[in-house]
This record gives structure tokens, C-alpha cells and sequence, in this order.
């Protein structure tokens, strides 16, 4: 396996690892938000303003879910087509052995083709691999925008419990 098949790997399952995280806590807050508007509903009058604060909450929650779901469908099409290049360069590796090795053979003409065919695909998967990993760039910032939503929805609800009293 190539080092850079490997570096590829290695930060997919990383990055598993966080959306996990990441997930779970998005969980949490949506749950917690449910409980937050349930609770605001039961004080009446003076949590009025903490209604669409709960609402928001639990939509960028959703937005988290979702977006570390499609994450994760990148990443492993990612992991795919890493495993796809892995192929690919293996198969360059033997063909190039063979030449190398038996330049004269009668039918060595034949291969070029194959060859051929193999280091197109090559660039087919580079060029997929490029794509996809703009997209999941495109992906990790939408959810670095949603967890900033949440920090300062966090910082606003805060100011908005302080506000309700005793309830």
C-alpha cells in the first residue's frame, strides 16, 4: 500500500471517529432542545422568547445529523476510490514489471492496450478522488458553520435563561 493510500486511510477513520462525536452531540441537543421547548411551554408567558430559540436549536441539530450523514457517505466513497487507486497502481506496477522484465516476448505488444486502459483509469480515479474531496471540504465547512450557529445560539439562550427568573 502506498504511503499516501495509507495517510488517506488513516484520516478517513479519524475523521469517523469525530463525526461520531460529532453526532452524538448533536443528538444531545436536539434532545435538549425537545426538553427545552417542553419546558418553556409549561412556564407560559415568561419563557415566550425561548420558543423560537428551542425551534432553532433543534434545526441546527438536524442540520449537524445530516450533514455528518452525508460526511460520512464522502468519506467512504473516498475510502473506495483509495482503495480503486490502490489497484490501479499495483496493476501499473506489474505491467511495468512485465515489460521490463521480458521486453522481447512474443506477445508483449498485447499488453499495451490493458496498459493503457489502466493508466487512463488511474486518472479517472485522481480525477474523482479531486472532486470528492472539494465536496467533502464543501461538507466540513457547512458543519463548521452549523456548529458556530450552536455556539451562539448557546451563548444567546444563556442570556435569555438568565432573563426568565426563578422559573
Amino acid at each position: 500500500m502506498s504511503p499516501t493510500s495509507k495517510q488517506t486511510f488513516v484520516v478517513i477513520a479519524s475523521m469517523a471517529a469525530e463525526l461520531h462525536s460529532v453526532l452524538e452531540v448533536a443528538w444531545g441537543v436536539s434532545l435538549a432542545a425537545k426538553n427545552a421547548k417542553i419546558i418553556s411551554t409549561q412556564a407560559g408567558d415568561i419563557a415566550r422568547g425561548f420558543h423560537p430559540i428551542t425551534k432553532f436549536i433543534d434545526q441546527i441539530s438536524v442540520q449537524a445529523m445530516s450533514g455528518v450523514r452525508d460526511i460520512d457517505e464522502r468519506a467512504l466513497a473516498l475510502t473506495h476510490i483509495t482503495v480503486a487507486e490502490e489497484r490501479a497502481i499495483d496493476a501499473q506496477r506489474r505491467f511495468a514489471s512485465v515489460f521490463k522484465e521480458h521486453p522481447k516476448a512474443k506477445f508483449i505488444s498485447s499488453l499495451s492496450p490493458a496498459m493503457n486502459k489502466v493508466d487512463e483509469g488511474l486518472e479517472n480515479i485522481r480525477r474523482d478522488f479531486k472532486g470528492h474531496m472539494h465536496s467533502l471540504d464543501s461538507l466540513l465547512k457547512e458543519l463548521d458553520e452549523c456548529m458556530l450557529s450552536a455556539r451562539s445560539v448557546a451563548s444567546v439562550s444563556k442570556i435569555v435563561i438568565a432573563n426568565t427568573g426563578d422559573y
